[in-house]
């Protein structure tokens, strides 16, 4: 906490020692001397995968065996591979994002998806949750429906617009959640199929 801006700046941390005190600390964090012990997880972690590499290793390897919600969109929704002027695009190319957004149905499945979430979220166990978005190669439906969801469940009404959903996240607006997002598979070359 920063402090009124019209005082000297005070910075303000609260910790709970080993012994299970909470005591607030009134001293700047120094990089130097400072790191972090532990990060809360975040609520909910999305992450989107390319099926076509499951053999790979890593953090999120088995991701779909972690996950409380997996979206398979590989058989329902057209996938962008197919167009040439695509292939070698991402979702972070605009017109991928708006090619699989404009898929009939992508947005239905994501919004219901929201309210899947808050479900879980209000059940009595307060677990975090994983959520995977899964396509062929991870470069289009998967990554671009991630980012979408992420947009949706951090609140972010404008950026959520962008997708087409901003309703969905209108029910997200006061809930400030922690939200990661991870695209496994995103970065890596294309597939030969």
């Amino acid at each position: 906490d920063r402090g009124p801006r019209e005082q000297w700046p005070t910075w303000q941390i609260t910790v709970r020692g080993k012994d299970g005190q909470v005591r607030e600390h009134c001293t700047g964090w120094d990089p130097r001397k400072d790191r972090i012990v532990d990060q809360a997880p975040a609520d909910v972690t999305i992450v989107s995968v390319g099926r076509l590499h499951d053999d790979g290793e890593g953090e999120y390897a088995d991701v779909l065996q972690r996950a409380t919600i997996a979206l398979d969109l590989r058989h329902h929704f057209r996938d962008p591979h197919v167009r040439a002027d695509l292939r070698q695009l991402t979702a972070h190319d605009r017109v991928v994002r708006d090619t699989v957004m404009d898929t009939p149905g992508v947005r239905q499945v994501l919004a219901a998806t929201a309210l899947q979430v808050q479900g879980y979220l209000a059940g009595p166990t307060a677990a975090p949750l994983t959520v995977v978005t899964q396509c062929a190669g991870g470069r289009h439906r998967a990554a671009a429906t991630a980012m979408a969801l992420c947009a949706v469940l951090t609140g972010d009404v404008e950026q959520a617009a962008t997708y087409g959903l901003a309703d969905a996240a209108k029910e997200f607006t006061d809930r400030r959640l922690s939200v990661d997002l991870v695209h496994r598979d995103l970065d890596k070359d294309v597939v030969d199929r």
